[in-house]
């Protein structure tokens, strides 16, 4: 009767201590998930930042290239402009000795526009490239990011539920011999 007694009140500690190490186990737990919550949320305010950032620069760049292409376009027309003046005033010297150097210049002229065309071209290509591997960059570090939170969610979850088996099997274990 008193060793009877005895092993209720220490399976009673006993599940009391149980209960204790497993309420500290959950505040761990919801502590560490907090945590976590606070680190991914920050995290993500920070991509999005980020990607305030890319897209400003990308409007920057966008603004930038055309400002440039009206610059370049503006001094087409203006060296039109004057090469035109110079023509007239050619034609105005020497209207049939200029006939031929006014054609050579209209070629000439279409080289340098057909130039500044394909200089404009490449330059809008090496930008709009520029842009699509720094996207790609960034999507790929985002993946690769990704992928290792996913690990150690897994590995995170492994190790609880590996804590949880062993627990259990230590409760059952105290069950069986009790």
């Amino acid at each position: 009767s008193i060793n009877a007694e005895y092993m209720g009140k220490h399976i009673h500690d006993a599940i009391q201590k149980a209960d204790l190490e497993d309420a500290e186990a959950m505040k761990r737990f919801a502590s560490q998930k907090d945590k976590s919550e606070r680190f991914l949320q920050d995290n993500l305010e920070k991509q999005d930042e980020c990607w305030r950032k890319i897209q400003d620069l990308e409007r920057q760049l966008q603004k930038l290239g055309t400002e440039r292409f009206e610059e370049i376009k503006r001094r087409i027309e203006e060296n039109d402009r004057e090469e035109k003046r110079k023509v007239e005033y050619q034609q105005f010297l020497e209207v049939v000795s200029q006939h031929k150097k006014l054609l050579e210049l209209t070629v000439y002229n279409c080289d340098v526009a057909l130039r500044c065309i394909g200089l404009v071209e490449e330059m809008v290509a090496e930008c709009t490239s520029a842009i699509k591997a720094r996207h790609d960059k960034t999507n790929q570090e985002l993946e690769e990011l990704t992928l290792d939170v996913h690990k150690e969610y897994l590995e995170f979850f492994r190790l609880l539920y590996l804590a949880w088996g062993n627990r259990k099997k230590k409760k059952k274990k105290k069950k069986n011999s009790a």
